[in-house]
């Protein structure tokens, strides 16, 4: 099985991002409970201003630019593909980015596999440079922890790697990542990913050193509080736990998971400490009723001299 390596990327932790940019552009947590700000961001951002196409665009460009800014339907993008194989690759990825916008998993996971196996001319990617480097998608990276990715490889990996992993494939959602350059997004996609697997080794490796800077910074500092406790490393949970709450401005989302996190690690000491309480009425009832049943011998004892006597008396006293 092929995934992020334990070891630091060229010398820097996976979640360290040394470009000066990106095509990260914003995140948001949100509660379980879906609420209105999560559903609005998604709608506006489904409103992409359609860009103006070029004088003089040939016939593939202006169905591929209608298929893709004035309809919201992956069949028109995988039959373009099909007609022309040169822009396959592109099609199918975006017809993927469609279906995964439409919470379409197991399409989106299929388009989006064949448009990273494809292939597209200089003029598909010409034409994505173009047109498609101000087009943003919101993908989620965990539960709870979504990502405004532009345009981009990262956008695709992230969008295949969270359809994966919804549809029960997370090993390969895992080796989609592996590619990727660090980031935060990408080492918390990867972590989630390895929580599935029951990797919690992987997670404390790629998590060493994570200071809260930010709510994905939070939500990936939950996770690995998470692997710690599993691990039976409760000291170092608690550390990860106090170090999500730390910053005031963290999203309430993520610290109601540090706050249950830390309940948990709470109630394992708990336990321990009432088992251990408990030990001790336990042996002493022991020690109680062996002493009980001791008493009741010699009561028994002495009851049966006694009868004996009692008897010998009487036969005497008979003669």
């Amino acid at each position: 099985m092929v995934g992020m390596p334990s070891r630091e990327l060229g010398g820097r932790p996976p979640f360290h991002d040394p470009r000066d940019l990106t095509p990260f552009r914003g995140a948001q947590v949100y509660a379980p409970v879906r609420g209105i700000r999560r559903r609005l961001a998604q709608r506006v951002t489904g409103r992409t201003r359609a860009p103006r196409l070029r004088p003089f665009a040939s016939k593939v460009e202006k169905q591929v630019h209608a298929a893709v800014f004035a309809h919201a339907e992956p069949e028109r993008l995988v039959v373009i593909a099909r007609a022309h194989p040169s822009w396959s690759g592109l099609c199918y990825v975006m017809a993927g980015l469609q279906a995964y916008r439409s919470h379409h998993h197991a399409q989106a996971a299929e388009l989006l596999a064949r448009g990273l196996a494809g292939t597209s001319e200089p003029a598909a990617a010409a034409f994505a440079t173009e047109y498609l480097g101000g087009v943003r998608h919101w993908i989620e990276v965990s539960e709870g922890v979504e990502v405004e990715v532009l345009f981009s490889e990262e956008a695709v990996c992230l969008a295949l790697a969270h359809s994966l992993r919804e549809v029960g494939r997370p090993d390969e959602a895992l080796a989609v990542l592996a590619p990727l350059p660090p980031s935060m997004p990408t080492a918390l996609a990867s972590c989630r990913l390895a929580e599935v697997l029951g990797r919690p080794h992987d997670i404390v490796a790629w998590t060493e050193g994570l200071a809260n800077a930010s709510d994905l910074a939070a939500a990936l500092l939950v996770l690995r509080a998470r692997a710690l406790r599993e691990l039976g490393r409760r000291a170092d949970a608690h550390t990860a736990v106090r170090e999500a709450l730390r910053r005031r401005r963290t999203a309430f989302a993520v610290k109601n998971s540090a706050a249950t996190e830390r309940a948990l690690l709470m109630l394992g000491v708990s336990r321990r400490r009432r088992g251990a309480a408990a030990s001790a009425p336990s042996s002493a009832f022991e020690e109680l009723r062996a002493l009980t049943q001791a008493r009741r011998a010699r009561d028994t004892e002495a009851r049966e001299l006694w009868l004996k006597d009692f008897e010998d008396l009487e036969r005497r006293s008979g003669e």
